[in-house]
């Protein structure tokens, strides 16, 4: 039975694409004659038949079809229903100005295992209703288990499911729709099927109060574990206004055509809370697969997400949202391997917090252009945690264009790329950058301009000059030779020298939350519920003289001109590498024609706290007697000039934090709130070893120390919460701080108020600026690391 249900569906799908009904039908006549079917009229009061097709029951206002065969509805009947009973099949239902509303149950009903067509005839009107208060079915029409509906024809219909959903199919049930128009209003879900979900073209517009279109097995006292989940689109037009998902499988997603307008929850400029329901635009629980179409999303949520994989390789996707444009769990794929285009698949994300994010992400073709209030590409897994050798960023072909608020491309590992064209902006703010990883960035083809850290492996040579590195080790100086990285200002006065004193971290980078310890948060507007800005970072000056609008040149020296940029902001450095770029020879870089530096070309051979080219202030960095930047212990990012190597050493070797890796302390990398827990643990002599997770026995301390809830583990941990946790932990000593100096004093959360006077009163909390505190600012892995060793040496 199965089989076969899978093949009507499939005969019936190619039937109606092609204009015509099943054989029982009347073909594509309009007329309708006792001679070819039978024909029902339902009125308010009775409902009368007669015609070839005897296959029918009527009890008052309700017909049920027991038969095989071709039945044509018409009128107009405030109270009734149709009914294929368990088991018939090769029924044909032709609405022919039709308007059907039940006020107790479904008003078209398959029963079990039944197979029927329902046609809207062409040039007529229909309308199929439940009411509020129907206790049954809980939809107008009602697909039950193992039940196979093809919804087609060249007229109009319109369902509203009052009650609760639109249309709906059980366990093991199959909807096609093909060549209609079909008008869905819904108070939960509009158009949903438990097993398969298959659209092959027609118009639908639908309102759901749940997700517009959806294919999602039952969970509750029954599972439901046979139906696969699985929506399929291959053409249509679908407008969909959802305050959910606009289209959610729960297993596979596959799009090879058709044309979407999805707006989900308002659109991507709603403010969401950590309560609020999923409302991506497409949802998938297993893989999301998009070959063909055009989509065009407005959501408050994640525009395209997969549990599983994404794959994209053709079709052209417009993307505003709220949070990702593209987000895999697992693998994000875009463009086919050894493919040459660069148009083939488009994707313009205009509004995003990540633009696209994956374990790995793998580019291969395509033109994508990136708009992000945070990273644009990111590798990265929650599940995972802060590293894995699986995130990765490959980038093999296709043109893409990133504008980030925080980090361009950030790879919490490895980035490759092989081929290609990359223009790369992010935040010129401290730990921010276009360009940011913690492993390898093995640079072998491809044309590259951005910012930020350089590559450390690869055949291609390329040039950078400015500050590179958000880590800290680059040799390249800042103003007045102070050392220090992309975005990162070491501290000391005027000449670079530290005081002496415990080391005081650079300004925090400009990320915000209003998530409190023990505070449920509330989300930006735009933003997100875990502090994750709806704006631009604000970045600092460029010691290259770089801002908004600046022409950025780069030249060979015979002053032929290789790359032309204009700047999205402040740029403290310029990186750049094509096949044009020999390794020896000497490049120029010029800001509005004027140069300010220039650099030998180099193969990424060395760490990301190598040398770099010279520019106009001046350099700085004392590099070891073999011409590399002595670091701390293994720890290959983090030099012995930069201002967090003595934290860095106290934090490791009193066994409060480790490495991300042997040779790397990712100090560029945020601190979660897991994370913080488990340093006080180990702080306070507690085994935090063993537990399901890494973090729960930190955590579970925590909240048995009453010094936090332990909830959102691995959410970053914002400047007032740190300390908060650190004010508790001390026993919550009195120490009031006046912090009328601070302009955003007022922004500190009511929870935290006494814990930041605390600790900026004993030193521990600086403001960013002179002026500003930012507490709701997130801190990375050095910072946390600076205020611990300023805690311990207060409280020892």
């Amino acid at each position: 039975m199965y089989t076969k249900k899978k093949l009507l569906a499939a005969l019936l799908a190619s039937a109606l694409a092609a204009g015509l009904l099943p054989t029982s039908a009347c073909a594509a006549s309009s007329s309708y004659t006792t001679a070819n079917a039978t024909l029902i009229t339902l009125t308010d009061s009775s409902a009368t038949a007669k015609g070839k097709y005897t296959g029918y029951e009527i009890d008052g206002t309700d017909v049920f079809i027991t038969a095989a065969g071709t039945y044509v509805f018409s009128g107009d009947c405030d109270n009734g229903s149709i009914t294929v009973k368990k088991g018939v099949t090769g029924v044909t239902i032709v609405l022919n100005g039709l308007t059907l509303t039940n006020d107790d149950s479904a008003a078209i009903t398959l029963n079990k295992t039944a197979e029927a067509s329902l046609i809207a005839a062409a040039g007529t009107t229909n309308t199929v209703a439940d009411t509020e208060g129907s206790s049954d079915e809980n939809a107008a029409v009602k697909v039950k288990s193992g039940a196979t509906l093809a919804i087609g024809g060249t007229g109009t219909l319109t369902v509203d499911g009052n009650a609760k959903n639109g249309i709906k199919g059980a366990a093991d049930a199959v909807i096609t729709v093909a060549e209609v128009k079909l008008n869905i209003n819904a108070v939960n879900d509009g158009l949903s099927c438990d097993d398969e979900l298959n659209i092959t073209g027609g118009t639908l517009n639908i309102t759901a109060g749940g997700d517009a279109v959806k294919a999602s097995p039952d969970t509750g006292e029954n599972p439901d574990t046979t139906s696969l989940g699985n929506v399929t689109i291959s053409g249509g037009t679908l407008t969909l206004n959802a305050a959910e998902d606009g289209v959610q499988a729960d297993g596979d997603l596959t799009i090879s055509g058709g044309t979407f307008h999805v707006k989900t929850n308002g659109g991507h400029t709603t403010a969401l809370t950590d309560d609020s329901a999923s409302c991506k635009g497409f949802k998938a629980g297993s893989a999301l697969t998009v070959t063909g179409g055009t989509l065009t999303v407005d959501s408050a949520d994640d525009a395209l997400h997969a549990n599983a994989d994404v794959t994209i390789t053709g079709g052209t996707l417009t993307l505003a949202t709220g949070d990702d444009g593209v987000h895999a769990d697992n693998d994000l794929m875009i463009g086919t391997k050894g493919a040459s285009s660069t148009s083939t698949p488009r994707i313009n994300i205009t509004a995003s917090y990540e633009g696209l994010e994956g374990t790995t992400v793998t580019v291969y073709s395509g033109d994508i252009d990136v708009a992000a209030s945070d990273d644009g590409v990111n590798a990265a897994n929650s599940t995972l945690g802060e590293r894995s050798d699986k995130y990765a960023i490959n980038i093999a072909g296709g043109d893409l264009y990133i504008d980030a608020g925080s980090d361009g491309l950030d790879s919490n590992n490895d980035i490759s790329m092989t081929g290609g064209k990359v223009e790369v902006y992010g935040a010129n703010a401290m730990m921010d950058a276009a360009i940011d990883y913690d492993g390898t960035f093995t640079l072998s083809g491809g044309t590259l301009f951005g910012a930020g850290m350089e590559p450390s492996a690869g055949t291609q040579a390329y040039i950078a000059v400015g500050e590179t590195s958000p880590s800290g080790g680059g040799m390249g100086g800042g103003p007045n030779g102070q050392g220090g990285g992309q975005g990162m200002t070491p501290p000391g006065d005027a000449n670079g020298t530290t005081d002496g004193n415990r080391p005081t971290p650079p300004n925090f980078s400009g990320n915000t939350s209003t998530d409190g310890t023990f505070t449920p948060p509330t989300k930006p507007s735009g933003g997100k519920a875990d502090g994750k800005p709806s704006g631009n970072l604000p970045n600092r000056e460029s010691a290259l003289g770089i801002k908004e609008g600046s022409v950025i040149t780069v030249q060979d020296s015979s002053g032929k001109t290789l790359c032309t940029a204009t700047a999205l902001g402040s740029m403290s450095s310029v990186i750049f590498s094509s096949a044009d770029i020999k390794e020896g020879e000497t490049y120029t870089v010029l800001v509005d024609g004027t140069s300010v530096g220039t650099a030998e070309a180099k193969l990424g051979t060395t760490d990301s706290s190598s040398s770099m080219g010279t520019f106009k202030p001046g350099q700085g960095g004392q590099p070891n007697q073999n011409g590399s930047q002595a670091t701390v212990g293994s720890f290959k990012d983090v030099p012995q000039n930069s201002w967090f190597a003595s934290v860095v050493q106290y934090v490791t070797s009193n066994s409060l934090m480790n490495g991300t890796s042997t040779t790397a302390f990712s100090p560029s990398a945020t601190m979660s709130r897991g994370m913080l827990m488990t340093v006080l643990a180990r702080y306070a002599g507690e085994s935090t070893e063993g537990g399901t997770v890494w973090y729960e026995k930190g955590m579970n301390w925590a909240k048995n120390k009453g010094i936090s809830d332990g909830s959102a583990p691995n959410r970053n941990i914002t400047r007032e919460q740190l300390a908060a946790m650190l004010y508790r932990y001390a026993g919550e000593l009195d120490g009031a701080a006046d912090l009328s100096a601070y302009a955003d004093a007022g922004s500190v959360s009511a929870y935290a108020e006494k814990a930041v006077q605390w600790c900026v009163k004993n030193g521990i909390l600086t403001g960013k600026t002179s002026s500003t505190l930012a507490p709701k600012a997130t801190a990375t892995r050095a910072e946390c690391a600076a205020m611990l060793q300023r805690f311990a040496s207060l409280t020892k």
